[in-house]
């Protein structure tokens, strides 16, 4: 069986959109998974600071991986984000913690960096599918 890092870039590498922002998978554990994108021009919003849809798709993203690495693939039902800075240049980073989980949910707990600087907190709710994950 392949490790789970592996797995979960071979599972979400079919998310077009993810892989349009340019977004990555660097670590991926059960409960956990860190996202990181260099940041481009094109994630510049009009007043040159990173969209705040980019910083909204780099949570969202990793709380669904950090979902999937319990076992099942898991969707997005609910979230709650709160930015507290921006910035428009160097490695945003996304670190997702399942921080409670019953048969068919999950919690994460998201936090979005950028340079070593804490932009946002995103608490996200998800759905976990009958659908395992893929062990080859």
């Amino acid at each position: 069986m392949a490790d789970l890092l592996t797995t979960a870039k071979r599972f979400f590498g079919r998310d077009r959109f993810v892989e349009n922002c340019g977004i990555e998978i660097v670590e991926c554990r059960e409960g956990y998974a860190k996202c990181e994108v260099a940041i481009a021009d094109k994630h510049l919003n009009g007043i040159d600071a990173i969209q705040g849809g980019l910083l909204f798709t780099i949570a969202d993203f990793s709380a669904a991986v950090a979902g999937f690495s319990l076992g099942r693939v898991a969707v997005s039902i609910n979230a709650d984000i709160s930015f507290f800075r921006n910035c428009n240049s160097g490695l945003l980073t996304a670190e997702a913690e399942v921080i409670s989980q019953t048969h068919n949910l999950c919690s994460c707990d998201v936090n979005v960096w950028c340079n070593g600087e804490k932009l946002a907190n995103v608490k996200v709710g998800l759905f976990r599918t009958k659908q395992e994950i893929p062990t080859e």
